[in-house]
C-alpha cells in the first residue's frame, strides 16, 4: 500500500472489510439445519434458540433480555435464526444486543418450507423461542420474554 495513502481511503477500506465480516457471520439456514437446529438432543448446555425478524419490536426486547442474561451467565448459549434473508440491517442490530456469533438467516428455500422445517407446530407469530436445558428438556414460547422465566426454565432438569 502506498505509504502515501490518503487516511479516508485506509479508513474506507477497512470500514469495507468489516462489512464483509459481518456478511459472513450468518449461516444460510435450509431445511436440513433447521430440523436440526431445534432437536433437543444436541444440546448439552442450557441454549435458547431465538426466532426473531428486523421489523419486529417485541424481538428486539427480546435481544435485549438475552443480552441481559449472557452478561450474567457466560455459559449460556444463544442461537439466533433471522426468519428473513441476510440484509445489511440484520448484523447491526444483533451486534447492538452483544449478541454471539452464532446467528442464522433464512436461505434460498421456500420461507414456509422453512418455518415448518423448524417447527411444523409454529404459526409464524413472532418473537418465538426455544429454550434447551442442556439435559433434554425443550420448551417453546412465542411473546416478550422475561428473564426469571428463562432462567427457571433453563435450570428445570
Amino acid at each position: 500500500m502506498n505509504s502515501r495513502m490518503k487516511p479516508w481511503i485506509i479508513g474506507a477500506l477497512f470500514a469495507i472489510a468489516a462489512v464483509a465480516a459481518h456478511a459472513s457471520t450468518f449461516k444460510h439456514l435450509d431445511r436440513a439445519s433447521a430440523k436440526q437446529l431445534l432437536e433437543a438432543g444436541n444440546y448439552k448446555q442450557p441454549t435458547v434458540v431465538v426466532l426473531w425478524s428486523s421489523d419486529c419490536v417485541h424481538c428486539k426486547k427480546n435481544l435485549a433480555t438475552l443480552q441481559a442474561l449472557i452478561k450474567r451467565d457466560k455459559a449460556l448459549r444463544v442461537v439466533t435464526v433471522a426468519v428473513e434473508p441476510e440484509t445489511a440491517v440484520l448484523a447491526p442490530i444483533l451486534d447492538r444486543n452483544n449478541m454471539p456469533a452464532e446467528r442464522y438467516a433464512y436461505g434460498n428455500d421456500n420461507p414456509d418450507a422453512l418455518a415448518y422445517a423448524l417447527d411444523p407446530n409454529w404459526a409464524g407469530e413472532l418473537p418465538r423461542t426455544y429454550l434447551f436445558n442442556g439435559a433434554g428438556g425443550k420448551q417453546a414460547v412465542s411473546g416478550v420474554l422475561t428473564p426469571g422465566w428463562v432462567e427457571k426454565t433453563l435450570k428445570a432438569r
